[in-house]
């Protein structure tokens, strides 16, 4: 059985995790009617995979990279039902989450699961476990994205925290305008495709890393919409490397002005304030325009970089395919004339195939 509901999601070459959010979909009950997947280079063997409990459509670009913003537009937009599914391709998530967004998503407004991060050593852990954790898998505890606080994002990647002392989290935002946690938001959200159109999708002005989210679920508020809670909460990796991103400075300084001038105030002070204190930019940045006063020395880029290098061997995700992906690509092919008449295992949910018709972005 499956809900009305467009799934979206957007992927550049994180084949592990997208293998593992098609698994966690196909878990749901209901699951979902359609799976949106905006690769955002050019297509490769990696890029027709098929599920047998839900249609996936691929969606390609014509280009040699597609921005953030845009992937996700072309998702948001190409999207066939009323009822719209942003889930971010390493965010874990509740079997039921479909399900409640269904009987609880009201128009005029926007849904926005409650993130918890977790250690990127803990990626590939089930929902389940990690719900069920001890303290020693050290998860830092969910924030309400309807909570508001000019510093709300200092604690984004808390210190561990027993999942028990989870409270409830408030339903409704009434500060519109102001700066909540929508930095990590786009983990999970749920909105009516007319609701999408009316704040006009995501900012395509902003270029490189940093602030899409905040632009976007600022708009929301601005033309109106309510911004609630999910009941589950979900969870995401997290990397320090995010308190203070050096390796992307020039980008963020140059969204954190366009975003200034079109919303009157600077969002992740938090970030900025961690550039100024590295002496990055200037430190009087809230009362005048920022200055990149230095660029980042190579041992700050080199720290960026092994931050951003797997820290650990991933666990197999399981993903019903007999055989190591490299290998069933690398084997020969019988030919066939169409997609129907490839051999189709009986236990795989998800088949890679490379002789399809490729659909353009």
């Amino acid at each position: 059985m499956s809900a009305p509901v467009s799934v979206i999601t957007i992927v550049k070459n994180r084949t592990e995790k997208l293998c593992n959010l098609i698994n966690q979909l196909e878990a749901c009950s209901p699951t979902p009617d359609e799976l949106l997947i905006v690769w955002m280079t050019p297509p490769s063997d990696l890029s027709l995979i098929t599920s047998d409990k839900f249609n996936i459509e691929h969606k390609f670009v014509n280009q040699e990279e597609l921005p953030i913003a845009k992937a996700r537009n072309k998702g948001m937009f190409d999207a066939k039902n009323d009822l719209l599914a942003y889930i971010s391709v390493d965010t874990i998530f509740s079997p039921a989450c479909l399900k409640e967004a269904v009987s609880t998503l009201v128009p005029s407004s926007i849904m926005r699961a409650p993130v918890r991060s977790i250690p990127i050593t803990s990626r590939n852990q089930p929902y389940t476990e990690l719900l069920h954790a001890k303290s020693e898998i050290n998860l830092g505890k969910p924030f309400s994205v309807t909570q508001t606080s000019d510093t709300s994002y200092n604690d984004a990647l808390p210190k561990a925290s027993l999942l028990e002392n989870t409270g409830p989290v408030d339903k409704q935002d009434n500060n519109h305008g102001k700066f909540s946690n929508d930095s990590s938001a786009s983990a999970m959200f749920f909105i009516r495709k007319a609701d999408f159109e009316k704040t006009n999708g995501f900012d395509e002005t902003y270029d490189g890393y940093g602030l899409n989210d905040e632009d976007f679920f600022t708009q929301c508020r601005n033309v109106g919409l309510s911004l609630t809670d999910h009941p589950s909460i979900v969870f995401s990796p997290s990397r320090d490397l995010t308190r203070c991103p050096v390796n992307h400075l020039l980008d963020f300084v140059h969204n954190a002005q366009i975003f200034r001038e079109k919303w009157g105030f600077y969002p992740r002070k938090d970030i900025l304030c961690a550039y100024a204190d590295k002496g990055l930019i200037n430190k009087d940045f809230e009362h005048n325009s920022i200055r990149v006063v230095r660029l980042p020395n190579e041992n700050e880029l080199s720290e960026s970089k092994t931050a951003l290098a797997p820290i650990d061997k991933p666990k197999k995700v399981e993903r019903k395919v007999k055989k190591p992906l490299n290998k069933v690509l690398a084997e020969p092919k019988a030919p066939f004339t169409s997609p129907a008449d490839k051999p189709k295992s009986k236990s795989s949910a998800l088949k890679f195939f490379r002789g399809t018709e490729r659909k353009s972005a």
